[in-house]
């Protein structure tokens, strides 16, 4: 699928008519985004949130998830931060996701599930950087592990429930939303709005793999029509900016992007934080054709003044209650 106006050509008869899509956590920093994009690229596309439940009280999946062709999968309950308070949660996430697959399993004609994971956490972090989608995983966070255990999950019904895991890098752009422990853009620049002082917790020097929104939501929506079409893909890719940023170097380039003076406070790391990474992305480049176009110069430049803008997200169409 092309990265910029997602159609491709397809020779499978299943993708010749109108793409058929469910997005779970459609209200979402991606998955609203996402919904919005295949909806004008004219798929038929139904949302999930949390007030329309993807399962019924017998455990029957939703009959538009029955008359779906992908699935995207990015709810969660947890950020980086609430994973090591509250246990509860994570076992809920998986315990909703496995029996979510384990239903799908049993369908004549399931859906393709596109899971969005992270390449930040899952990783050994004393593997050698960029990571490769072989590289080691070792999660030493409690956000880490839960996300491992969803691929596995998926992974373990491979033979009857087509699919893949993306491991997204630190994802970021216009929408996102303040949520503690997770997106420094996002916090620094509504810091800044606010007239309030950045605070940058740890080490400077810690390198990160930054990736805009817009080419987040190419990627899935090409790697979905990759799987729609039949074309076997491994358990796992990677997606990412492959470039490495440090927290220092991500500073300079905020400031540099917005007006006035900036006041930065310096606080020390927090145990939720991921260790250095960057992920390799030859992977997606060479089995879906994607790439990242988006500059971080320019990722954080729209950032800023969509922000400033101040403009709503567009509400999707969701799913009945």
């Amino acid at each position: 699928m092309s990265v910029h106006d997602m159609t491709m050509p397809v020779t499978d008869q299943r993708t010749t008519s109108r793409l058929r899509a469910a997005v779970i956590g459609s209200y979402g920093f991606i998955g609203a985004q996402l919904h919005a994009k295949l909806d004008l690229a004219g798929a038929d596309v139904t949302g999930f949130t949390r007030q329309a439940p993807i399962l019924a009280s017998d455990g029957r999946p939703h009959d538009a998830l029955l008359d779906t062709d992908v699935l995207f999968y990015l709810a969660t309950s947890v950020s980086p931060a609430s994973a090591e308070q509250r246990p509860d949660l994570v076992a809920s996430d998986h315990d909703l996701f496995r029996r979510l697959v384990d239903r799908l399993a049993e369908v004549e004609r399931p859906p393709y599930v596109v899971l969005a994971g992270t390449g930040g956490y899952v990783y050994d972090p004393v593997a050698p950087l960029p990571f490769r989608e072989d590289s080691p995983v070792a999660p030493r966070t409690a956000y880490g592990r839960a996300k491992l255990d969803l691929e596995q999950a998926l992974a373990d019904r491979g033979a009857v429930l087509p699919g893949v895991s993306l491991r997204l890098s630190t994802v970021y752009g216009p929408g996102q939303r303040i949520r503690k422990g997770q997106g420094v853009i996002a916090h620094w620049l509504a810091a800044v709005a606010a007239g309030q002082p950045l605070r940058l917790f740890g080490d400077p020097a810690t390198i990160r793999d930054y990736v805009y929104i817009d080419d987040v939501v190419s990627a899935l929506a090409s790697v979905g029509e990759v799987g729609r079409a039949g074309v076997e893909l491994p358990d796992v890719i990677n997606i990412g900016s492959g470039q490495p940023t440090r927290l220092g170097d991500l500073l300079d380039l905020v400031v540099a992007t917005v007006p006035g003076p900036v006041d930065v406070e310096r606080l020390p790391g927090r145990g939720f934080d991921h260790y250095d990474a960057v992920l390799d992305i030859q992977r997606a480049a060479e089995l879906v054709g994607w790439r990242p176009a988006t500059s971080l110069p320019d990722g954080l430049a729209k950032t800023w003044w969509a922000l400033r803008a101040d403009e709503p997200p567009a509400s999707p169409r969701v799913a009945e209650e």
